[in-house]
């Protein structure tokens, strides 16, 4: 065993009571962020006095949890994880990754190769991953994996939010401000809503075609696709700008800029959370949900897991904006895109801890690209193929 992968081991070894170290650490960084007083924009001395607070209490979160909150003074400088991997060679938690980049949505599969599906931006992966869709200005498009074009729908205005419901016979999407759906074989294309916010839809999981959609004042409505029938209706509140249900379709979250409002299957407000958060993913299974929130205090961003009742537990934290949240199908591992670091972490939620990161993904994704790439999006992590509606 060579050095390199002597320190790999070790770093990636559990550590007794980690778990409860990091909640520990996390209250106290929490606590004190929370009891901060804003000070006055003229009067800048007064902001150094807060570093030696600052740097006393990041070394006390140091001492007690030594994980990721451990690694934060270094990521300030020098963001993204030691020892990445130059390019993906394989996911840890197997499956397929759909991944849009400025040259179109790419399918990756487990072994890290990739394909290139057309000039699409934005995409999403149909239940089982059988077939793609994406849209392109005015243009709504199925695909299979390999990217041959199944069938086409041209809309008089720019299409955005294409969704597959979890049956794999319809598809929501927005145009001109209007919620539409369109069975699952490109035919049938009608207006369902007439006027909604520029939220994607969220497909209820489970039988029947159920449709969570927010209105302009920002109530979270629940329809039935196929009916039009109102199932029920939130208050106005924030905007969001990501709805999503849990694998049970029991849970709703409703994410805006400042808040993250959770609903019942009845539409109950069970709990609001009042973060500033940047996505959420529910997790393949259970109510627990991952949520990266924005940068805070000296610009980091964490990830947290949260329960239904329980405090959010920090699983991640980095220098700059963490972007993208996707669970691989087990549940096992969370993937995290890190754009200021160029780097994808994968994080294992269950088993132990350990930490693979990837780097140079922007270039991954940027045919020909040279430098500075753009940094892309993951649309999902998907399952293994299966199933005939896709």
């Amino acid at each position: 065993m060579n050095d390199e992968r002597l320190r790999e081991r070790l770093r990636d070894a559990p550590v007794p009571d980690e778990r409860e170290a990091e909640e520990r650490s996390w209250r106290v960084v929490q606590a004190a962020y929370d009891r901060r007083q804003p000070l006055p924009r003229r009067r800048p001395r007064l902001r150094l006095a807060l570093v030696p607070a600052a740097v006393a209490l990041l070394a006390l979160a140091v001492a007690t949890s030594g994980t990721a909150i451990g690694d934060w003074l270094r990521d300030i400088t020098h963001p993204g994880r030691q020892h990445a991997r130059p390019a993906l060679s394989s996911l840890p938690g197997r499956g397929r990754l759909l991944v849009t980049s400025p040259s179109g949505p790419w399918v990756v599969k487990a072994d890290g190769s990739k394909r290139l599906l057309g000039s699409y931006e934005e995409a999403s992966w149909s239940p089982h991953g059988l077939f793609v869709v994406a849209a392109r200005g005015r243009q709504l498009v199925a695909t299979d994996p390999k990217g041959r074009v199944r069938w086409t729908l041209a809309r008089p205005a720019p299409i955005t939010g294409p969704r597959w419901s979890p049956s794999g016979y319809r598809i929501a999407y927005l145009s001109a401000g209007a919620l539409r759906v369109v069975a699952g074989d490109g035919t049938g294309d009608r207006n369902l809503i007439r006027s909604v916010a520029r939220t994607p839809a969220a497909w209820k999981p489970g039988a029947g075609h159920v449709l969570a959609y927010a209105a302009r004042d920002g109530s979270v409505h629940v329809v039935g696709a196929d009916t039009r029938r109102r199932l029920w209706r939130s208050r106005p509140g924030p905007v969001p700008h990501e709805l999503a249900w849990s694998a049970d379709g029991e849970r709703l979250a409703a994410r805006a800029r400042s808040a993250v409002r959770i609903f019942d299957a009845r539409g109950r407000l069970l709990r609001t959370l009042r973060t500033a958060a940047a996505t959420l993913r529910f997790a393949p299974s259970g109510h627990r949900f991952a949520l990266a929130r924005t940068p805070g205090l000296a610009g980091q961003s964490e990830v947290a897991l949260i329960e239904d009742a329980g405090p959010p537990r920090p699983l991640f934290v980095g220098a700059g904006a963490l972007t993208d949240l996707a669970w691989s199908p087990d549940g096992r591992w969370l993937l995290i895109g890190w754009p200021s670091a160029d780097q994808w972490v994968f994080v294992r939620t269950e088993g132990g801890r350990k930490v693979m990161a990837v780097s140079n993904v922007g270039r991954q994704f940027t045919p020909g690209g040279r430098g500075n790439a753009p940094f892309p999006t993951v649309d999902g992590w998907c399952c293994a193929p299966r199933g005939p509606a896709g």
